[in-house]
Formats: C-alpha cells, sequence, structure tokens
C-alpha cells in the first residue's frame, strides 16, 4: 500500500466517513472544553460537508448541492455510530 489515503478513496462514502472520523476524534477536544455535545455534532456534520464538497466529483447545481447535504447527514450518521459502537463496547456498566 503506497497511500494511506488517497484522494480517490476519500471520494467514497466509506473513505470520508473514516476522514471524519479522525479528524472529528482528533478535535473535538477543543470545542467540548466549551460546548456542550450536540455543537460537536454540528461540528462533525461541517467537516463531512466540506470533505465531500472537495473530493466528491459534483456540479454546483442545486441538485448536486441538495444530494452532497443528504450523503453528508449519512456519512455523519455513520461517523457518530462508529464512535458509539466503540465507545460503548469498553463502557463500564454497573450491575
Amino acid at each position: 500500500m503506497e497511500d494511506y489515503l488517497s484522494a480517490q478513496q476519500l471520494g467514497t462514502f466509506a473513505g470520508i466517513a473514516i476522514a471524519t472520523n479522525i479528524i472529528v476524534q482528533f478535535t473535538k477536544s477543543i470545542l467540548k472544553k466549551r460546548y456542550k455535545d450536540y455543537v460537536i455534532r454540528i461540528y462533525a456534520f461541517i467537516v463531512t460537508f466540506v470533505l465531500s464538497f472537495i473530493f466528491i466529483p459534483h456540479q454546483n447545481t442545486p441538485k448536486d448541492i441538495a444530494l452532497l447535504i443528504i450523503n453528508s447527514i449519512l456519512i455523519c450518521m455513520t461517523s457518530f455510530g462508529n464512535y458509539e459502537v466503540f465507545k460503548d463496547t469498553y463502557r463500564k456498566t454497573a450491575r
């Protein structure tokens, strides 16, 4: 494997979900000190939308922008789902 994550891989659903997960996990501690969790979710959506806008080929038509927004919502939900699964796996529960 020559590249860790190429531009072609970032143009896929999984590639953007992975990139979003990595970016948000390493930068959310900055926001979490000042804001509540819902701000982190909005931040994750913005990161996802920017990555989608850059790496997914599109034309600047209203239809393509609407599809980018819908795809960004799905990717953002997937990214947060990955985090919740990992976090819940290692959470200690009181029994």
